[in-house]
């Protein structure tokens, strides 16, 4: 009995020595040994960025306050991040007194843990999303992190085509031959400055040499950068003078972009209907007068000029005066001249209400011409200056509103007699009168 108790005794004791062995602590750094790591975290408060939100992108700088604390081995760097890159050290104001560096060696005052206070000025200049990480890393290479995502927002400026009459504020059809058009674009800020303006055409920027500003007026750049002034707004009225010859639609965006980039546009789309035939070369207005008085008495229908009865450049002349007759005399009539020919208009020729204005090709001129008919006014007076012969093909006396037809050569021309202005005791007389060819 004495000598089994020994025995139990014996392995009692060897078991608790086992069991204590068991039970020791775990030992940092040896196999099956537990690290702790540093923290690193973003401390709230006012003024402070310490979780994710949105700031405007026009002031797009921060302040966080990040803390530090020592696990199992002293703190050796902290690194700050913006979008998986470290930002430029220029962009880092330690507010607390550190020097700005990224990575920063952590002080030695500091290496057991630390709270810096840091303003941030990332490098985005665009909105949407962005992640700010901030690393921190010990002696023995352990990390902590931590990360914020700042949203970056901004209204777009704004931008509108004004209605008004002549100018174009949406979709339309342009059907002159010119194919010029006239917007009234008007631009405002929001949250920043404006910085230019750009005109597209089928989404392609423009020449600039097919844009005139001309309220305000000033030389044609696309894009167009606003100068100071023009920078909070404005309104801009522009010509656009497209390369088009054939019946065609087209897009034309106007787009605005402020100093951040931030655009925002306006488009119309342009059917384009240019007549057939030919353009007018000539639609102006002129005067020319009594061919019997000391003004001149001939047309040069090349350019709507009074020149004399007799010049080589008229197309038509004024019969002068009726000799035969006191008081007012002036017959009102006109005659060819230098081989041209004139003809009584029939606009009827061209279609049924058809008026001068309505005439828009010089084929019209010519087909009215090839319709028109022959002058069948008295031509019996005494000779006077404007009428030399009794024996010429002229007009009966003119009224407001008659049109006549002339050809010269290979053109033609259409003239409307818009007034016929006498002047009382003088021969001083004239037509005022629209010409077209």
């Amino acid at each position: 009995m004495r000598i089994f108790s020994r025995i139990t005794l014996l392995i009692t004791a060897a078991f608790v020595v086992f069991l204590s062995s068991g039970c020791d602590p775990d030992t940092p750094g040896l196999p099956g040994g537990v690290t702790l790591p540093p923290i690193v975290s973003l401390n709230s408060g006012a003024g402070l960025v310490s979780f994710n939100q949105e700031l405007p992108l026009g002031t797009p700088s921060f302040i966080v306050s990040v803390s530090g604390q020592d696990g199992d081995a002293l703190l050796r760097d902290l690194v700050i991040q913006e979008a998986g890159v470290n930002i430029p050290f220029s962009q880092l104001n330690f507010r607390t007194g550190q020097t700005a560096n990224n990575p920063l060696a952590i002080p030695t005052v500091d290496q057991e843990g630390f709270t810096y206070e840091i303003e941030i000025t990332p490098s985005n200049v665009v909105a949407g999303p962005v992640e700010f990480t901030f690393r921190l890393t010990d002696v023995d290479n352990e990390t902590a992190s931590t990360s914020v995502t700042v949203t970056y927002t901004s209204s777009p400026p704004v931008i509108d085509l004004l209605v008004e009459d002549g100018f174009v504020s949406g979709d339309a059809t342009v059907t002159n031959f010119g194919t010029s058009f006239d917007v009234k674009v008007n631009v405002d800020n929001t949250e920043d400055s404006l910085a230019t303006l750009t005109i597209l055409e089928d989404g392609v920027v423009m020449d600039a040499a097919q844009l005139t500003y001309f309220a305000p007026a000033f030389a044609a750049a696309n894009p167009l950068n606003f100068i100071p002034e023009e920078a909070l707004g404005g309104t801009f009225s522009i010509t656009i003078d497209p390369d088009v010859d054939m019946m065609t639609t087209r897009t034309y965006t106007f787009q605005v972009a402020d100093v951040n980039g931030i655009t925002a546009e306006r488009s119309v789309v342009i059917t384009f209907d240019p007549p057939a035939g030919t353009a007018l070369g000539l639609d102006t207005t002129g005067v020319f007068f009594n061919a019997s008085g000391g003004m001149n008495g001939g047309l040069d229908l090349d350019n709507g000029m009074a020149v004399g009865f007799n010049s080589a450049a008229a197309e038509v002349q004024d019969e002068g005066i009726n000799l035969n007759l006191t008081g007012e005399n002036w017959r009102t009539q006109i005659s060819s001249v230098n081989d041209a020919v004139v003809k009584v208009a029939d606009l009827s020729v061209l279609g049924e209400s058809v008026s001068f204005d309505d005439v828009s090709t010089a084929e019209e001129i010519a087909s009215v011409f090839d319709g028109g008919a022959d002058l069948t006014g008295d031509d019996n007076f005494p000779d006077a200056d404007g009428d030399q012969s009794a024996n010429e093909e002229v007009s009966l006396p003119i009224q407001e509103g008659d049109v006549f037809v002339i050809r010269r050569g290979d053109r033609s021309y259409l003239l409307r007699i818009d007034a016929v202005n006498f002047v009382a005791s003088s021969n001083n007389d004239s037509y005022t009168v629209s010409i077209k060819w």
